[in-house]
Formats: structure tokens, sequence, C-alpha cells
């Protein structure tokens, strides 16, 4: 009984389609997405994908589901978040942004459109591109058997409401990075449902920037407001894809991301994610090595404070022969806040001579700070390299000690020892300016 009554209403469903006049197969999708919604049971912290989240707290029924306003237009001025941003990668890049009221679009760029590059929120692609994107947003079409049985991810299925869209036709080189930006403002009780897609066709290269935000008004932590994202990548044979997210959540936002990626022969794929805040942050992210030569370098750098709670669970799945993959996820805790890992290496039959690392490293600077680390390696081929490892350990007081007896406050040697511990995985990002701007976002975060 429970479950009926903490759900969302399909009337949503109903609502959303109506007001983005969407077509009928996409209808027909969204529903068949929610019918499977409703079967399945909300995950608990039972769960081992789910341990450390409290799915409990999280009331569906009281939550507003945002339908956009179908009013889109181009932005007259650049609000601050993307000033900020854009200050920090050092470049007038093309950016989406997109708030609970509109998604306002900046920077369009002629020498993208000419070279056949389509770069626009989620609304706009179906209403000029509904047969590309077809073969990735009709249910019958989705190759994501890990998320097939997952709540939430069908809920996003069900009710996506922003987001956007990357193409890159075959052997087009982006020069920069494009920009997409969710700001979910100050509202509380309210549900984001992103979702965005990029595809890199044969022997093209790119960047892309994801940022996520949620400020708060108070101090106080008000009604939580959900943000579910969904984000799928799809790399061709010898192309190439760079992918930096970045989430910044205020204290009432529960976050849930999806995260699916394919690469394919000889295709490479450098995806990096910094969380640097909001109530809990559940994540998943799979990534697909499908064909021979594919590579895939994961990297992660998370920073809790507070009461924070993190879940990040990656799967590095090496269908192919030839396939290599390298994860790097690294998680500083200060204060109360926790974070659990939980990292899987699979190796299919065909997936000899793969060659993959995964590492998770925790620093703990709260004395009540907490962190599980789970490696699984699940290998079926007998000719492969794989290796895992995990450490937990507080931060060094002499070092704390030495730095502030040089003048530092005890703020300002926390600054330099995590940015420190985050060296390796911020200094591998390959968008420019990006180690930069997530060094003054980790110390804004620590200061604060």
């Amino acid at each position: 009984m429970g479950e009926k009554v903490k759900t969302i209403a399909k009337e949503r469903v109903d609502e959303i389609t109506r007001q983005t006049a969407e077509p009928t197969w996409l209808k027909d999708s969204r529903l068949k997405a929610f019918e499977s919604y409703l079967k399945i049971p909300t995950p608990c912290n039972r769960d081992e994908n789910w341990r450390r989240t409290e799915v409990d707290a999280l009331d569906l029924a009281a939550l507003n589901v945002v339908v956009s306003d179908n009013k889109e237009k181009q932005a007259a001025k650049e609000p601050a978040v993307v000033t900020a941003a854009l200050a920090h990668l050092g470049k007038k890049l093309p950016y989406i942004y997109t708030t609970p009221q509109n998604v306002e679009i900046g920077n369009a760029d002629s020498e993208l459109l000419s070279k056949g590059v389509i770069f626009c929120s989620l609304k706009t692609a179906l209403a000029q591109h509904a047969d590309l994107l077809k073969k990735y947003l009709a249910t019958d079409n989705q190759p994501r058997p890990d998320f097939v049985d997952d709540k939430f991810y069908l809920m996003n299925q069900s009710l996506f409401n922003c987001g956007a869209f990357l193409y890159i036709p075959k052997n087009v080189v982006l020069e920069s990075p494009v920009l997409n930006i969710l700001s979910s403002g100050e509202e509380s009780s309210i549900a984001l449902f992103p979702r965005v897609i990029i595809i890199v066709e044969q022997g093209a290269k790119a960047e892309f920037v994801n940022l996520s935000t949620a400020t708060q008004q108070t101090g106080q932590a008000g009604p939580l407001s959900l943000i579910n994202a969904s984000i799928e990548t799809y790399v061709g044979p010898n192309a190439s894809l760079s992918y930096l997210d970045v989430s910044d959540y205020s204290a009432n936002t529960f976050a849930v991301s999806r995260v699916y990626n394919e690469v394919k022969r000889d295709g490479s794929l450098h995806a990096s994610t910094v969380a640097l805040g909001g109530w809990q942050i559940k994540s998943d992210i799979q990534t697909n090595l499908k064909e021979p030569g594919s590579k895939s370098d994961i990297r992660g750098v998370v920073l809790g404070a507070a009461s924070e709670r993190y879940s990040f669970n990656t799967i590095q799945d090496h269908i192919a022969p030839d396939t290599t993959s390298t994860i790097n996820f690294r998680v500083a805790l200060k204060d109360s806040s926790s974070s659990a890992y939980l990292g899987t290496i699979r190796v299919s039959k065909e997936g000899q001579r793969t060659d993959s690392y995964q590492s998770n490293k925790n620093l703990l600077l709260g004395s009540n700070a907490h962190a599980d680390s789970i490696p699984k390696l699940e290998i079926l081929a007998d000719d492969v390299k794989c290796a895992h490892g995990a450490t937990v350990g507080p931060a060094d007081k002499e070092q704390i000690f030495y730095l502030m007896s040089r003048g530092l406050s005890n703020l300002e040697a926390e600054e330099l020892i995590v940015t420190g511990f985050f060296r390796q995985v911020v200094q591998s990002c390959p968008v420019d300016g990006a180690g930069d701007w997530i060094n003054g976002l980790v110390a804004d975060k620590i200061h604060s």
C-alpha cells in the first residue's frame, strides 16, 4: 500500500507529452516505461547497489514534476553560472542553459552548423530530428540491460522533461567543447528529469561539459527536490569523446543519475565525474566496450561535507577482445559525510586480451566520516590483465600541523591536502581549463 501512496501520478506523463507535442512513438515509449516503473519496488539500502542511500526520505507523491512552458528563446544575457563556467574554461563556448521554467540557448555557432553538428535542447531535437533520436529513445531499442529493472531509470525514461542533444557527423572534429548547464534554482519539492544524448560518429572528435547546479535560499534544508538524470554517450569507430560531468547541488537535493557509455572499434572515451554537493548523490556509470580496440578512461572526484551521502557504482563491460579500461575514483570526506563505491569489471568469454585497472582511494578528513569500497571482478575469459586497488584512511595530521605552522589556516591546509589528493585525476581531464575550474570549485566547497 505504501508504494501506491509514494509515487508519481501517470497523468504527469500525459501532461508532458501534451505540452511538448511529441511524436506518438515517444508517448508510447514513455507509457511503456511508466508501466514498468510501477511494477518495480522502490530500492532500499539493503540492496548492495543502494547501500547508504535513504530512498524512503524522498516523497515522490509530493514532488512537483516540472513541465516545460514550451517557450524556448535566445538568451539575451548570460546567467551568472554560465559566465563563471566560461570564465574558468577560457572560451566563448556554445552552451545550453536549462531552468525549471524554460530553456535558453546562447552562443549558437554557425561554423558547427555548417559541418552538420547538432547541439540543441532535447525538446528542439525532438521537433527537428525525431527520426535520428528514435533509435535511442524508443523503449524497444534501448541497449542497457543493467538499468532496465531499475525504478529510477524507468522513472527518467517516462518523465524526462529537459536535456540536451549533441550529434557529431562522421570525421568532424570539434576544436573546442560545448557546454550544457542545468540549474534547478532555489525551488524545493520539484522533480527534474534531464536526459543527455551524445553521438560521435566514425572518425569524429568532441568534448562535452555538463554542469548541474542547485542553489539554496537559506542555510536550512527545505523539502527535498529530485534530480533524476540519464546520460548516454555513443562513440563510433575510431572516434573520440571527452566528457566532463560536474554536479554542485544544495543540501535539499536528492540526485540520481544513470550513465551509459558505448564505445565501438578503436574508439576512445575519457569521462570525468566531479561531485561536490547534495543531500544524497547516487550514480551508476556503465561503460560498454563493444568492439575490438575500444578504450575507456573513467575518472571521479568526490568531495563530501556535513552529512552528505554519495554512492557511485561503476561497471566496465569488456564484451569484445583487445579492449582497455581504466577507472580512478578519488573521494575526500569531511565532517560526518559518507561514501559507498562499488566498482565492477566484467569480461565476457569473447573478451580475450582485456586490459583493465580500477582504483578507488578515500581520504577521511572528519572523525565521523565513513567510506566503503567494494571492488568486484567477473571474468569469463582466460587471457586477460585485470587488477584493482582500494584504500581508506584518515588525513595525515602531521601534514596539517606542518602547514598550519607555516601560517596557513586549518581550511587552507585542508585545501592543499585535498587538491593534492585529487591532483592526478583532475590533471588528466583533457578539457582545456577544466583543471583550474575544478580546483576552484573544490576550494569553494572546503571554505564554505
